[in-house]
């Protein structure tokens, strides 16, 4: 009787030891699953228009609401409190007490009051408000679970780190929001970090990644389905560090906004056009996701062209896309208007047709006497310019094809410059290099894109797409065949941000896109020259006023191909502010 005793206590210990732990993994998955709620509308309150830019406080998350019995039905008498019951010592715990988010510093110590925004963590370069590598915004979410169980509660206080992560997408040599193709023919290294949002096609061993690469989708060693232009190709593995192959990650969302929900397309005209939107100037009456962010609503300087080569130029209204006009006598005015030339017309073999342009001369931005010298003071340095301008003509359709060309900047204002712009952008000759630059001499030295005793500024073009014409191209032999457009060796060095023609689908015509090789694209014979470029490819958007597909004949041969990521983004980056954002859930615990 004595060891039958013995042997029913410890089975009843046993039991009620396995209840308790049973009771307590029920707590813990019930506190994950709340921070699962948590997280969704962390995310969503941080995701809103207004809140995207902005580091917000405890305060911002108070209102999110309370989980509900039916989202646990199987547990009884549900009840939920976003108080600190073990905290205050409050009598008969809820199910659910503690249920909240709070702005925490990098130690994920909560911020003295539910006013403060969080202390961010800074990555290398990198300043609270600037935009050049990595800022991180920590909270710390918590449920508090309490569960009935043999002899009192389970309790599992569940935690996790939740983390807004600010990127500048100039750290990244190519980022693509779209599927990124990349097919080089001669041997090509990508330096610099390699993403996408979506699937990764690469197919040639000719590439070489020179740092990590990553997709949010997945990764085929193939060619993208469509794709006809590639049919007689075996695919191929690119080569990559042994340690660091291309891996999946999060897609990484530009201005911390979810495309489909915030781009509804009509009756707003101001989401119609997804990321395009960016270029484009607004549309009064209607609500604007991008008012911040907005290239128009950034620029200080606003040109525009009519169909019949009138040109404004002054201030734009963020609020509904029109122009206040500059005084004669503004500095800037005179400066911009000495740099514009009109009805310029060359021939875009790849569209095929005839592009009118105006040409914006950059050298007369710079403003230098004809002995070279700055003038005192340069009208670039005054306090109302902030080194962004917004340049197209607004007559553009598909039958008047417009574009916006840039002359002479071989030199560029020390503090930068982003010239933005609905329409394509052509780049004529050498680009931000100081002069004519060794990497364009023979032979090449790629690592010095700019002369002697100059300093790359920070610069990038935006443009439905972005054209690169050499230092020998010729508006008339543009009408030619390809035999008439050599194009001689050139250098670029700027960050650029441009729409693509995609692959077509399966069963369309078999185009391909052309794949980040032909990101920046090219009307000439290069076969006897060099490109080096120095920057950061930029894809948000599908081109709709360039829209002819690559590989027509008569357009182009490839040149020799000398890209590399400009590390000076890592410190330093162009004029204006467009940055892509993560939420992501960090350490995971229970106290």
């Amino acid at each position: 009787m004595v060891i039958v005793g013995i042997a029913a206590e410890y089975s009843m210990n046993i039991n009620r030891h396995v209840q308790r732990s049973n009771t307590l993994e029920s707590a813990i998955a019930t506190g994950d699953s709340c921070l699962d709620i948590l997280f969704g509308n962390w995310r969503s309150i941080c995701r809103q228009p207004l809140n995207v830019n902005l580091a917000l406080p405890t305060n911002s998350f108070t209102a999110i609401p309370l989980p509900t019995s039916s989202m646990f039905p199987n547990i009884s008498n549900f009840g939920a409190s976003a108080s600190d019951y073990y905290g205050t010592n409050l009598p008969n715990p809820p199910t659910i007490s503690n249920f909240k988010v709070v702005a925490v510093d990098a130690e994920w110590t909560a911020t003295p009051t539910q006013t403060a925004t969080p202390i961010p963590m800074l990555g290398q370069g990198s300043t609270a408000t600037s935009t050049t590598t990595t800022v991180v915004y920590n909270y710390v979410a918590s449920a508090d679970v309490t569960l009935p169980a043999v002899n009192g509660n389970a309790v599992a206080k569940v935690r996790r780190v939740f983390q807004k992560q600010q990127l500048s997408p100039w750290n990244f040599a190519i980022f693509y929001l779209d599927p990124l193709e990349i097919h080089p023919g001669p041997p090509f290294t990508v330096t610099g970090w390699v993403h996408t949002n979506s699937n990764l096609y690469t197919a040639h061993s000719t590439l070489t990644f020179a740092e990590k690469v990553t997709y949010a989708s997945d990764w085929f060693i193939n060619f993208k389905p469509g794709d006809q232009q590639h049919n007689a190709d075996t695919p191929a593995s690119p080569h990559y560090p042994g340690n660091l192959p291309p891996a999946r990650d999060q897609a990484l969302q530009p201005f911390g906004m979810d495309s489909t929900q915030i781009f509804g397309g009509p009756p707003n005209p101001n989401t119609a056009d997804s990321y395009r939107e960016l270029i484009e100037p607004p549309n009064a009456g209607y609500t604007d996701p991008l008012v911040a962010s907005r290239y128009w609503n950034q620029a200080s300087v606003a040109i525009k062209v009519d169909a019949s080569n009138n040109v404004t130029i002054g201030t734009p209204n963020p609020t509904n896309g029109t122009i206040t006009p500059f005084l004669t006598t503004n500095p800037l005015y005179q400066m911009f208007s000495s740099a514009i030339s009109t009805n310029q017309t060359i021939q875009d073999n790849r569209e095929g047709a005839n592009i009118r342009l105006v040409t914006l001369d950059l050298s007369k931005i710079l403003q230098v006497d004809s002995n070279g010298n700055l003038l005192n003071p340069p009208a670039y340095k005054s306090s109302s310019f902030n080194g962004i301008v917004y340049i197209y003509d607004s007559s553009a359709s598909s039958s008047a094809r417009r574009g916006v060309r840039l002359t002479k900047g071989s030199k560029i204002p020390p503090s930068g410059l982003t010239v933005a712009s609905q329409n394509p952008v052509y780049v004529q000759g050498d680009f931000n290099t100081g002069g004519t630059p060794p990497s364009n001499g023979n032979p090449s030295d790629p690592t010095r894109p700019q002369v002697s005793g100059y300093t790359r500024a920070p610069t990038s073009i935006f443009g439905d797409a972005v054209d690169i014409l050499s230092n020998s191209w010729n508006d008339a032999n543009s009408f030619g065949g390809t035999s008439s457009r050599i194009a001689s060796n050139t250098t670029v060095n700027a960050a650029i941000v441009s729409g693509i023609v995609p692959t077509a689908p399966v069963g369309g015509d078999g185009s391909y896109s052309g794949g980040a090789e032909n990101f920046p694209r090219f009307l000439e014979d290069w076969s006897s020259a060099r490109l080096t470029y120095y920057g950061s490819m930029v894809e948000l958007y599908k081109s709709q006023q360039s829209i002819g597909e690559w590989g027509r004949a008569n357009v182009y041969v490839p040149p020799t191909r000398q890209w590399y990521f400009d590390t000076n983004f890592r410190t330093i980056s162009p004029p204006g502010g467009l940055m892509i954002y993560t939420y992501v859930k960090g350490r995971w615990y229970v106290l």
